[in-house]
């Protein structure tokens, strides 16, 4: 072999050395974009509860008039009518906790598939009849139960709000309403009066 030819075949194995193979090169390309994806996804699910903490919530549909009709396969007008709401008051568009504050005891009762008696009962709500609105014999379910329907036990409910000792698991939520109110004005008008005599 010569040595022109021999020079000339170093010169070529050189360069092939120091070029990459373009189809390695690729392939650990597509591995670590692969990779990367993977860690990103993975970490935005292992995030996602603080992600939604920070990001403003979109607010819920609230239930209407409309969507209780359809899940009993009724149209609106007609579920109006047998639930005893005006339509005056109430619309398909009406929410389902404005129809609450517009309901018999007797017509809510039968909404769920209940006498009156069986509802109240439910609900350990004692002075309360069909006739009542909703919302009125509700005001009259004692605290232990009101805690119950709120997912807690009268204890915690009490510790965490701070309710005065005076409210017990048989005051009624009116009456605890009331005292809580009561508590609240006379703490103003202790604080109104330091500050007069601060002057």
């Amino acid at each position: 072999m010569s040595e022109k030819r021999a020079r000339l075949e170093r010169k070529n194995a050189a360069v092939e050395e120091e070029t990459p193979k373009k189809s390695g090169s690729a392939l650990l390309n597509w591995i670590t974009a692969v990779l990367i994806i993977a860690f990103l996804g993975l970490g935005g699910y292992a995030l996602k509860d603080n992600i939604k903490a920070i990001l403003p919530e979109r607010p819920e549909k609230e239930t209407t008039i409309a969507d209780l009709a359809k899940e009993k396969d009724m149209k609106a007008d007609e579920f109006i009518a047998e639930y005893g709401l005006s339509d005056s008051d109430v619309t398909a568009k009406t929410t389902e906790s404005e129809m609450l504050s517009k309901i018999t005891v007797e017509n809510y009762a039968k909404y769920k598939g209940q006498t009156a008696d069986e509802l109240l009962a439910e609900y350990e709500i004692e002075g309360a009849n069909g006739e009542m609105l909703w919302q009125d014999a509700y005001m009259l379910i004692p605290m232990s139960k009101y805690a119950e329907d709120m997912g807690t036990t009268f204890e915690e409910f009490k510790e965490q709000v701070a309710l005065p000792d005076e409210i017990t698991e048989k005051t009624t939520l009116a009456d605890a309403q009331r005292i809580v109110a009561e508590q609240s004005q006379a703490e103003e008008a202790e604080e109104e009066t330091a500050e007069d005599e601060a002057e």
